[in-house]
């Protein structure tokens, strides 16, 4: 179970739609994207309060800062061009994007950072089964339930366990063992406990979180959460 430190309770706002994955960036907007139950992938559209269906299948999805998603099929590692999935080197088990930077886990579970310049992963060591990326480009890593982030090139053990993570926002979101949200607060080195039943969480660039219901494929969204 996480350190925690209980807050006031929140609202979880179920959104339309059902999915397996989930994923959320934009720069001070929410862009999110999810992976349907056939692995199709979709786009949400708030103004229409709809999902709109995307070309391609995927297994795991990240969004960068611009919106661009990127996504893993079959291990396999694309990211959008306008309306192309591009392939590109390596193979990969999880990704995740922000700060301007985007890192994946490779199949022996290691992190690899991408370098658009020399158009190859760079092998940042590690072991993990999960990612994520702050605002400040910062890898946030699941291992074994275990919470590590990077400092400069050492893995720095957090408090808590969790099964998943999310980061966006100036925020960082985790799930606990029973499957409540939590979020982090760096000044008091504490996981804040937000409630709710889930399995998978990607957060915004409002910082807002989105999630997976833990027992199903229901998609909400935390409200009232500043």
């Amino acid at each position: 179970m996480l350190n925690t430190t209980a807050v006031q309770a929140q609202v979880w706002e179920n959104l339309p739609g059902q999915a397996r994955s989930i994923a959320a960036g934009g720069d001070s907007t929410d862009v999110v994207w999810a992976i349907g139950q056939s692995r199709n992938i979709f786009r949400w559209n708030e103004d229409s309060f709809t999902w709109q269906n995307m070309a391609g299948n995927a297994d795991r999805i990240a969004v960068a800062d611009n919106g661009v998603p990127w996504a893993i099929n079959n291990l396999q590692i694309y990211r959008l061009r306008g309306q192309v999935w591009q392939s590109l080197p390596g193979r990969a088990r999880d990704i995740g994007a922000g700060g301007g930077e985007v890192f994946v886990i490779g199949e022996g579970g290691a992190v690899f950072k991408w370098n658009e310049d020399s158009f190859t992963w760079q092998n940042m060591g590690g072991n993990a089964e999960r990612i994520t990326v702050d605002d400040n480009g910062i890898p946030w890593v699941i291992n074994d339930l275990q919470i590590y982030r990077l400092r400069g090139a050492v893995w720095q053990n957090m408090p808590g366990k969790a099964t998943d993570i999310g980061a966006g926002g100036g925020e960082v979101w985790s799930i606990g063992e029973s499957g409540a949200v939590y979020r982090w607060n760096d000044a008091g080195f504490v996981w804040m406990n937000v409630g709710g039943n889930v399995r998978a969480i990607a957060a915004g660039g409002t910082g807002t979180p989105y999630a997976i219901q833990r027992d199903g494929n229901l998609v909400y969204r935390l409200r009232g959460w500043r």
